[in-house]
């Protein structure tokens, strides 16, 4: 996960007082199928601390894996100031794979080991050079993290998704690196995990670029850079201040597009006009030669004169038509409009008195302490499951859905519902696209709607006949959504575990509008306080050590 390289000259547009973190120099690369996904792209991260945004898809992980020395890239490079330290977004366990691992301290546990049984190596010896305290480090860092009962040997397959990602950072903040590049760190974390992320991030005196959609995170940032199709932009201040920036041009980008559209519409008028008066004029001549009874070859050079001009004059409309639409399209990329339109979900209201949720002394099937749980709800409530990482939230949902049975009594949906995993796996096997999966799911929408709206969601036609899992974990999120939300049996309960993770900015506002309008019932997981506070809770339903409480939200 760490890597060595030296950095080289700072990019002159820097700061002077600002020390280049990592400079790129004409970086290009390009997917196995060819597409480009930037350029000769150049540029300085010199703030200590800066957040990586950009639309699912454009490329941040890859570019990230580029600046760790993980990716070769099709041309340029990457010069890191010392060591990298690469945190990906998804952590990947088997059933041989340790707490140790996890936090990429194996090859030393496993050194150490070799030594306290006596079968050490010379190797051993200097792989452990200066990190003798390591068993003691590690203790100590997942006590910090909340995690006092782990130890480097636990097989890491039974922890949950938050307790990987704070086992995973444990081990970034202990790795001394000069530059840390986290991927999502966020996702799966709940609010403790979180507060603790922001409050070691504020003790480290290295370099940070993370890649996040989580405001909050995004907040505590010096600096936001932006990746899209034309390259890396910087944005002074953190997320607020990106936010208003991006507000702004998002108005005046609007205005130009209203400008475009009007000058077009008023040109368009003109030609029209231009267009009627010719035609009038050639018929008032055409009726004022046969009145004063001209020879027929004189009628017939005034019809090829006339018929000339018009040709001329349609070409210099087309073109002039041709440079309107340019112009429109033009402005309407850089409006960069959201996909809002897209999200939002069909009819699938549920009435006041139906139920919808019925658990009935329902006991999960861990962890082993795990308490019954009885509740009723109707109507078109909206419940936040809350609680901390491996408390069975997520066991909660599955239960739901029908994916796991309950170790005693009963726990079940009373309405069709969909369930949104944390991969978006269940809704979307990795081996389908997008499109057999809809057709799968005998989708109503016309196929050419279905694609126009996909297209909104930004999955063009390359992405429609790509295996779901070699999309970006956003572009995953986005599909798996459609197929929840358009198929032909139509949800009327949504199951949502951590759907805002992985989501880029403009998606998750979607999402908030999505929700905030859905007019069935839905039961969220979700560690993102700003997403829950669009959603116009109806109720959290809280752990507790004594067991699930259900509170009213007013």
């Amino acid at each position: 996960m760490a890597r060595s390289s030296s950095a080289t000259s700072a990019n002159p547009s820097a700061p002077a007082s600002a020390a280049p973190i990592i400079e790129l120099h004409g970086l290009t690369l390009r997917l196995a199928g060819g597409r480009t996904l930037f350029d000769n792209l150049t540029f300085t991260f010199a703030d200590r601390r800066t957040g990586l945004v950009g639309r699912n898809g454009a490329g941040k992980s890859m570019l990230a894996r580029a600046m760790a020395g993980l990716q070769e890239p099709d041309a340029g490079r990457a010069d890191a100031r010392g060591t990298v330290y690469y945190l990906p977004q998804r952590i990947d366990v088997d059933t041989g794979t340790t707490v140790a691992d996890v936090a990429g301290l194996g090859t030393l546990f496993a050194a150490a080991n070799r030594l306290a049984a006596g079968h050490g190596t010379p190797e051993d010896l200097a792989l452990l050079d200066g990190r003798w305290t390591v068993a003691a480090d590690f203790a100590a860092a997942l006590a910090d993290a909340g995690l006092p009962s782990l130890h480097g040997g636990v097989p890491a397959a039974g922890l949950s998704g938050g307790q990987l990602v704070r086992v995973a950072l444990a081990g970034a903040f202990l790795s001394a690196a000069d530059v840390l590049i986290l991927d999502e760190p966020t996702n799966h974390l709940d609010r403790d995990g979180r507060n603790w992320l922001r409050r070691r991030l504020d003790a480290w005196s290295g370099g940070v670029i993370a890649i996040s959609h989580d405001r909050a995170l995004l907040d505590a940032m010096t600096a936001i850079v932006e990746l899209d199709e034309h390259g890396l932009h910087a944005f002074g201040g953190n997320f607020t201040h990106y936010q208003a920036q991006r507000d702004a041009q998002a108005v005046a980008a609007q205005a130009a597009l209203d400008h475009a559209r009007t000058a077009r519409q008023a040109a368009l008028r003109q030609l029209r006009t231009q267009h009627d008066a010719r035609q009038q004029r050639n018929a008032r001549a055409s009726r004022a030669a046969r009145d004063e009874n001209q020879a027929a070859i004189l009628l017939g050079r005034r019809k090829a004169g006339a018929q000339a001009s018009a040709g001329n004059a349609a070409r210099q409309a087309a073109a002039l038509r041709a440079r309107l639409d340019d112009a429109v399209g033009s402005a309407a990329a850089g409006a960069d409009t959201a996909a809002l339109p897209a999200l939002l979900l069909d009819d699938a209201a549920v009435p006041a008195g139906r139920t919808v949720i019925v658990c009935e002394g329902a006991v999960a099937p861990w962890p082993a302490d795990a308490l019954p749980l009885d509740l009723v709800l109707a109507g078109p409530v909206r419940v936040a499951i809350a609680g901390p990482n491996g408390c069975g939230k997520s066991t909660l949902l599955k239960m739901l859905a029908g994916d796991v049975a309950p170790r005693a009594g009963l726990c079940s949906a009373c309405v069709p519902s969909a369930w949104l995993d944390q991969h978006a796996e269940r809704l979307l096997p990795p081996e389908w696209n997008i499109l057999q999966r809809l057709r799968q799911l005998d989708c109503p929408l016309a196929d050419a709607v279905l694609r126009s709206r996909l297209a909104l969601l930004g999955l063009d036609a390359a992405r429609l006949a790509t295996p779901a899992g070699a999309l970006s974990g956003g572009e995953r999120i986005k599909a798996a959504l459609a197929c929840a939300l358009w198929q032909r049996s139509a949800a009327r309960l949504l199951l949502l575990d951590e759907p805002g993770n992985h989501l880029d900015l403009p998606a998750l506002r979607a999402l908030e509008e999505a929700l905030g309008a859905w007019p069935g019932a839905f039961a969220i997981v979700s560690h993102d306080d700003r997403l829950l506070a669009a959603l116009r809770l109806t109720h959290v339903l809280r752990w507790h050590p004594a067991g699930w409480r259900l509170e009213t939200c007013h």
